[in-house]
């Protein structure tokens, strides 16, 4: 029987297959959310439904990944979301259809974009975004010695894994270097910026922020004050298309799962 706390297979799962009882269950399909294993003493065999390991923090079972193929769709459909977020902050509010104005601004390839992360995703955002933009800068958390220059950025998006040290990541110290009107844009996890933090920024400067990862799912906390003009959210649907969809229950299935 499998146990799930993820809705992204339920027009695929045979009803028959699934529990809600976690006594019973002896696989599971995990989505974003956190678990804990000693509730299911049945368990054999744990499916991962993404590429975030930030939620296995146990032992015992055995953790399977999507494949590299249905990591890929994973990887470049995120990417693509990232880029779109982009493109809706920096043409959010220039006109105003009641008066008939436009608002003024610079043109879209002298802004500075500055990709905190330059793994699977990153990359793929620094090659899409290339072509509009010319001031892109990447920082590798692993790879560089010295910090970025927060300063320049006019847009900072996130994609660096939730772990130990990359928690708070994005803090007073980091906030408090950007420009007054800067963007943030998180679509890797919510664990890496300090939410009272980027409160405190946001109410004191017109930074804004487009996040579709979030502290807690749903998120209902106190950064929605600032409406979607200013803080823009999104379900955790970054990586969620039909075909990342099909290839992850593929690959649920190939392990034999029941």
């Amino acid at each position: 029987m499998i146990w799930t706390n993820t809705i992204l297979f339920d027009f695929l799962l045979p009803e028959e297959q699934v529990t809600r009882d976690k006594s019973k269950a002896t696989s599971i399909i995990l989505g974003a959310g956190p678990i804990n294993i000693e509730e299911f003493p049945n368990v054999e065999v744990v499916f991962r439904a993404g590429v975030g390991a930030d939620n296995i923090n146990f032992s015992g079972p055995k953790v399977i990944f999507p494949s590299d193929k249905t990591k890929d769709l994973i990887y470049e459909e995120t990417a693509n979301f990232t880029c779109y977020l982009i493109f809706r902050m920096l043409y959010e509010g220039i006109g105003n259809l009641s008066n008939w104005s436009s608002v003024e601004r610079n043109i879209l390839k002298n802004k500075n974009l500055l990709i905190i992360g330059a793994g699977n995703i990153g990359s793929r955002v620094f090659v899409k975004m290339f072509p509009f933009i010319d001031n892109i800068s990447t920082y590798d958390v692993l790879q560089d010695k010295t910090p970025p220059d927060y300063s320049q950025a006019d847009v900072i998006c996130l994609h660096i894994p939730s772990n130990k040290e990359n928690e708070n990541f994005i803090n007073k110290k980091i906030l408090d270097k950007l420009k007054d009107d800067a963007i943030l844009i998180n679509t890797a996890r919510g664990a890496i910026v300090n939410e009272d933090d980027l409160y405190e920024k946001m109410k004191n400067s017109n930074l804004r922020a487009a996040f579709d990862v979030f502290w807690e799912e749903p998120y209902r906390g106190k950064l929605t004050e600032f409406g979607h003009d200013r803080f823009l959210i999104t379900p955790h649907i970054a990586s969620s298309s039909i075909e990342f969809i099909e290839g992850c229950y593929e690959d649920f299935r190939k392990f034999g799962f029941r």
